[in-house]
């Protein structure tokens, strides 16, 4: 276990994070299915659910609108994770339930200071994910991430276990425990909500934690590993920094509407946090006489349908973008969805969900998702039957195709290529399946023979950057 530096951390944060970390544009996840502004050049990327994670960029279009794009497809997951529940498919629509929470890490090691990739995100689950593949479970109360580690594919890597949040809050191991927020710079600590009130044992002794809470775990209780991650904790360190009748009182004063124009008073649960490097710091005196940096915090919370967005700042307003409010002012109708990348039920009703989580990035955009996940075909299918639908930020793309076997598909560090993109090759064989321009398209599909069964693989080549970058990569299961 290897502490760093306070100080050292505090520096290399604040040097590194604000100036280069730090963005306006955001990872984000839904609460529930939702469609995306741009239509995603009507291909199936447009849809949106809360087990993927988007990226929304408000600089593309000039601020003339701004759509949530889908950064991590389900598929991915997939490929990344392998058949982790054992049923003999890739596929699992409902892999993860929703992603909860979401978290660039700051000292995360990534090619491009200040960028990432869907290796260096942590994330949050709502339900287990399956332990075929991976060493290590990735629970509803862990902060992690699916990786490679050495030579083996589908491994759950943690920024932080469920086990640390239990210790910080003083809960025995066996207290089932669901992160519903997090955020975190190591000059600030770690900041998080959880899912369902809780009685704990925090640092000012026996305390019910609820779900609209904001704690911190203060930087001098973490423990640090050599990739950044949280290698341990202090025992009962956590602190109820914002109660639940703070957030109240920040969502009443920011006079935020909800979809059908009712203003939003509470915030029943916290569903995302991010902290905003650029607002104001206020110090807090806890219960035990120390004190407290607390930063700005941006936060989502469940009364927050058409995905309003607000922030701590000045006792509670409504997060202003580099181009708009991220929600409507109490008096001015709904907030509809648009402002922050989707679509609103109608002319009159704001989009169903909330943001459930959020995460401050600059990321690139190159993704693959089958139309159809999962093919039955004993009698085979010809050529073109469905399609292969992509995302590209570059002007030309070469479509590998490749077969996957069964149970986690290997992968391959790609560096020095794709610094910016996905990191790792998935498709080694190299055969090139089709030649496509930018933007959206879709890459007519193999024809299958009949009585044949396997699994496919796709991954695309971005021509165009000073280096080839690589898209997510994508497994059809064919029956």
């Amino acid at each position: 276990m290897n502490k760093l530096s306070l100080t050292l951390l505090s520096t290399v944060a604040l040097a590194a994070s604000a100036t280069a970390q730090f963005s306006p544009n955001f990872l984000l996840t839904y609460s529930q299915p939702e469609n995306n502004t741009s239509g995603s050049g009507g291909t199936v990327l447009r849809h949106l659910f809360p087990n993927e994670i988007s990226y929304l960029d408000f600089f593309t279009a000039n601020c003339v609108t701004a759509s949530a794009e889908k950064w991590l497809p389900r598929t991915a997951s997939h490929t990344m994770a392998g058949d982790e529940n054992g049923d003999g498919f890739y596929w699992n629509p409902n892999i993860y339930g929703k992603i909860d929470a979401l978290l660039n890490n700051p000292l995360a090691a990534t090619p491009v200071v200040g960028t990432a990739n869907q290796r260096t995100v942590y994330w949050s689950v709502s339900q287990p994910l399956g332990n075929v593949i991976s060493a290590g479970p990735f629970r509803p109360g862990d902060i992690a991430r699916i990786v490679r580690q050495g030579f083996v594919d589908g491994q759950v890597d943690y920024f932080m276990k469920q086990e640390a949040f239990q210790l910080a809050l003083g809960l025995p191991f066996a207290t089932p425990i669901d992160i519903d927020a997090i955020a975190f710079q190591p000059n600030f600590g770690v900041w998080f909500s959880i899912d369902v009130d809780t009685p704990c044992l925090t640092a000012c002794g026996p305390t019910l934690v609820q779900d609209g809470d904001v704690l911190c775990i203060p930087p001098a209780a973490l423990m640090f590993g050599p990739g950044g991650q949280i290698a341990g904790v202090m025992p009962n360190s956590a602190v109820v920094v914002h109660n639940e009748a703070q957030m109240d009182f920040f969502t009443m004063n920011a006079q935020v509407s909800d979809r059908f124009g009712a203003c939003i008073n509470n915030v029943v649960d916290v569903e995302a946090l991010e902290i905003d490097l650029f607002g104001p710091v206020m110090p807090f005196t806890t219960c035990t006489g120390g004190v407290l940096s607390v930063p700005t915090l941006l936060y989502a919370c469940e009364t927050g349908t058409g995905a309003s967005l607000l922030t701590t700042q000045g006792g509670g307003q409504i997060h202003n973008t580099p181009c708009w409010p991220a929600g409507t002012p109490c008096g001015g109708g709904p907030t509809f969805g648009p402002q922050m990348g989707i679509r609103p039920a109608s002319a009159t009703v704001g989009a169903a969900s909330h943001i459930n989580a959020i995460a401050s990035a600059r990321v690139c955009r190159h993704v693959l998702e089958p139309q159809q996940h999962v093919v039955t075909a004993p009698g085979g299918a010809p050529a073109g039957f469905t399609g292969i639908d992509y995302a590209s930020d570059f002007p030309l793309n070469v479509v590998l195709i490749d077969l996957a076997p069964a149970g986690i598909a290997p992968s391959f560090p790609a560096a020095p290529f794709s610094p910016t993109c996905f990191p790792d090759l998935y498709a080694p064989s190299l055969i090139i399946h089709a030649v496509v321009p930018g933007t959206w398209g879709s890459v007519p599909m193999i024809g299958i023979p009949p009585l044949w069964s396997g699994k496919i693989l796709f991954q695309s080549i971005g021509l165009g950057a000073p280096v080839f970058e690589l898209s997510t990569p994508a497994i059809m299961d064919i029956n």
